[in-house]
């Protein structure tokens, strides 16, 4: 994916806004604020459009723009991250359900799915919150974030006015996760998850900002995707002709829905169905320009659409989805509708009129809505997209590396905006309570220690985050020196990291191990080599399981030596063991801080050295280090059950630098804390 350099939020007004085509979603203030740029806001008005807050402000990276919904940059990169096909995109089942919950099913639209997936995710703490849409009265809403069961039975039912879920995303991630840090010191390490329900637009939002991988996407964890055909406002359906022809008295309504037309249940009992045609001119441009009925990029999605009253259609997309939907089953949340094979083909038939009524409707409006870099048109490549959208503008300003250079820009501001702040926070916060005669007096001596070692812990990881940063600037420029000298490697750089460290590994209760890690005299850059272990045990601190043993090793090997580190903790996919080390690239799906550039460099430190950096992970089964390779060689000896919760991981880096050593290697053993 290439683009332009020049795409700034003043081209999301001009062909987005001004247009009336904003879907209102709140994605591009959710990055802006999430990242604490504080260029945009929703202005809150009737309207509540997307408008500057201060110009001067805006860093003019177009992401603001790329993630938007209405614009098509990114949308080949969402449909080949997830697989996506005609005309309903990817799903591996659909079936009809409904909560069995009767609480839940009463407030419910349908079935109540929803409600029960998110109640059984909720409780059984798979989630911390969900951003719904909490029922003010019939017609109006406002976006929450529930964290209970009874908070989303308040959110329960339908939704068809215009609700900024994303936007609350960005204040979400501003409120919760830079007090994170101080959060540790009340109880067990957490994180942030969250799960959202959302129309077609908000979703494809979320997913954009998850190709670029930029915040707050990180703490989206599950995505419920609403079947939506358009959204509209109560003022302008009680302007309809159909009310006064129906003498319906909004008082009386006392549930909306949407299946095979619109419905109206009134408190008499009696059910007004209504032809969709009857209520397309009340829906909003953006929806009119939507192609999207079947929310095709959620991890499931939902409506009352082909199954009986009482049930929810629920389209199973995702791996994740699969298995929290069999787990909500098999818990007794969910129960499923039994359906033969022709009436789920039947029921799918009718989902796919449905598309294909909206892409057709897409498809009248489009050109005279859409400005012509909007506009995509039937049978055209990417290629083609390109071409236009590059239009005038000069090539040599644009390169192969826009789409790195545009991630770098993304990561440096959430990097600057949001670690440093957030670590900053922590420092402020401790020092300050610790400075305070009448606070100081309250705390006990364990808990000052313990404030004490936090803002310390802060400090270092502050100062190991930029130093990181300028030595991979220094390496990209070439002015990354190499000064080779004769040094003790245990003594002279693991065991002062170690030191250094030590508040950190205090505060997470970790020992630290090392076999053989004195007396190895070798040849190397003892400042880039303090450089590599700092990281390499920070990764450790950070992803590491509290009040485990961290156990490392020095080993003589070909002439020179293996560094291999050892924890317990969340563990690494197997299809990232290499990937791990790319720049910038972080794969934990904890919400966990980080900066993306500790284990490029500990690669980019080794081969200067002539060396080279290899990770393994496993599971720990009987006390024992059991990698992928092993497992997957005797399926028979090593039984695993990768949905349990309580299975333990680890993950294991061996640095191997050849023909640097001068000196012998003691046998002593066990050297604890270095």
């Amino acid at each position: 994916m290439k683009q332009s350099t020049k795409l700034s939020f003043d081209d999301l007004l001009n062909d987005v806004v001004n247009k009336g085509l904003c879907n209102k979603c709140g994605a591009c203030v959710s990055f802006c604020t999430a990242n604490q740029i504080g260029a945009i806001e929703m202005c809150g008005c009737k309207d509540n459009l997307p408008r500057y807050v201060d110009p001067d402000r805006c860093f003019k990276c177009g992401i603001c723009y790329l993630i938007c919904p209405q614009t098509l940059e990114l949308n080949d990169d969402v449909r080949e991250k997830f697989g996506w096909s005609a005309p309903v995109g990817q799903f591996r089942y659909i079936v009809s359900a409904q909560a069995v919950d009767e609480e839940i099913r009463d407030v419910a639209t349908d079935g109540g799915v929803v409600t029960a997936l998110l109640s059984y995710m909720l409780e059984n703490k798979i989630i911390d919150g969900a951003i719904v849409s909490k029922k003010t009265d019939l017609f109006n809403r406002e976006p929450e974030i529930a964290t209970t069961r009874e908070g989303l039975i308040q959110a329960a039912g339908s939704q068809f006015s215009e609700a900024s879920h994303l936007d609350e995303m960005g204040k979400e991630y501003s409120t919760y996760v830079p007090v994170l840090p101080a959060v540790r010191m009340f109880g067990p390490k957490r994180s942030l998850r969250l799960a959202v329900v959302g129309t077609p637009c908000q979703i494809m939002a979320i997913r954009k900002m998850q190709v670029l991988n930029i915040l707050p996407s990180d703490i989206i964890y599950f995505t419920v995707g609403l079947f939506c055909m358009q959204c509209f406002t109560f003022d302008n359906l009680i302007e309809k002709d159909f009310i006064k022809k129906h003498h319906i008295n909004p008082e009386d309504i006392l549930k909306i829905n949407v299946k095979e037309d619109f419905r109206l249940k009134m408190k008499s009992g009696i059910t007004i169905h209504i032809p969709f045609e009857e209520i397309e001119n009340i829906a909003g441009p953006a929806c009119l320009v939507c192609r999207d009925f079947a929310n095709d990029f959620a991890d499931i999605s939902v409506g009352g659409l082909g199954s009986s009253d009482g049930y929810t259609t629920s389209m199973i997309r995702t791996t994740i989805a699969k298995r929290f939907f069999i787990e909500a089953e098999n818990a007794g949340y969910i129960k499923i509708r039994g359906m033969s094979k022709s009436d789920k083909a039947e029921m799918l038939s009718l989902i796919k009129t449905f598309v294909e009524k909206k892409r057709k409707r897409a498809e009248r409006t489009t050109d005279k809505q859409r400005s012509p870099r909007l506009q995509e048109k039937p049978g055209e490549t990417a290629e083609d997209k390109e071409k236009f959208f590059l239009g005038t503008i000069d090539k040599d300003e644009l390169c192969d590396e826009c789409e790195r250079l545009n991630r770098h820009l993304s990561w440096v501001i959430g990097f600057v905006s949001h670690e440093l702040s957030g670590t900053l926070g922590t420092i402020v916060m401790n020092i300050s309570a610790l400075a305070d005669p009448q606070v100081e007096e309250r705390l006990g001596e364990d808990k000052k220690k313990g404030m004490l070692l936090r803002a310390l812990s802060s400090l270092k990881l502050m100062q190991d985050m930029v130093r990181n940063y300028l030595t991979s600037s220094k390496a990209k420029n070439g002015q990354l020196a190499f000064n080779a000298a004769r040094v003790n490697f245990g003594k002279d750089i693991i065991r002062k990291v170690v030191k250094r460290l030590k508040p950190s590994l205090e505060l997470e209760g970790m020992e630290f191990f090392c076999e053989h890690c004195d007396e190895l005299e070798v040849i190397c850059d003892e400042r880039l080599m303090r450089v590599v272990i700092s990281n390499l045990i920070n990764n450790v601190i950070k992803y590491g399981s509290e009040n485990t043993s961290v156990h490392s090793s020095l080993r003589k090997w070909k002439n020179g030596f293996n560094f291999t580190i050892t924890n317990e903790g969340i563990g690494i996919p197997e299809d990232k063991l290499e990937a791990v080390f790319d720049e910038f690239s972080r794969f934990d799906t904890l919400g966990i801080g980080g900066t993306g550039l500790g284990l490029y460099l500990v690669r980019k430190i080794a081969k200067m050295h002539k060396g080279s950096i290899k990770a393994n992970a496993g599971y720990i089964l009987n006390d024992k280090f059991i990698t992928y390779e092993k497992i997957r060689k005797n399926p028979d000896k090593y039984v695993v059950d990768s949905g349990d919760k309580k299975l333990r991981k680890f993950a294991t880096f061996t640095l191997s630098i050849p023909n640097c050593v001068v000196g012998g290697g003691s046998k002593k053993r066990g050297n604890k804390n270095g």
